[in-house]
Order: structure tokens, then C-alpha cells, then sequence
């Protein structure tokens, strides 16, 4: 092997080196996002178990601000 070809091999082993942390460091990003969406998905279905029961519909002719907020308004 001439002088060439032994920078080119150095170079070609860096390389790979270098891709190979890359292909470490994705892979352990795609597990810290699987493990985060498996914990997201948890608390939305624990929050979505725990919401209190819808309230009744307004009255017709109701403000849409009264909608939102029905506990706020005095008659």
C-alpha cells in the first residue's frame, strides 16, 4: 500500500468513526423521544380520565363570553 492509499484508508476510518457517533447519538434520540411520547400520551389519557363533566348547553341567545365562562354571570 502506497502513501496514497494509506491517507486515504486514515481518512476513510475517521469517517467512519465519525458516522458511527452520529448513528449512536440518533439512535439515542429516537429513544428519548419514544420514551417521551409514551409519557405524553400517559398524562393526556390520566388528564382526559380526571376532566370534571361537561356543563349543561347555555341558553340560546347567551354571549359567547358567558358560554366560555358560565359560572360568571348573575341574573
Amino acid at each position: 500500500m502506497n502513501t496514497r492509499e494509506r491517507l486515504e484508508l486514515e481518512r476513510l476510518r475517521r469517517e467512519n468513526a465519525a458516522l458511527e457517533k452520529r448513528v449512536q447519538q440518533s439512535e439515542a434520540a429516537v429513544e428519548i423521544l419514544g420514551k417521551a411520547s409514551a409519557l405524553l400520551d400517559s398524562m393526556a389519557r390520566s388528564a382526559a380520565s380526571q376532566e370534571p363533566e361537561k356543563a349543561p348547553d347555555p341558553e340560546p341567545g347567551m354571549p359567547e363570553w358567558l358560554r366560555r365562562h358560565p359560572g360568571r354571570h348573575k341574573e
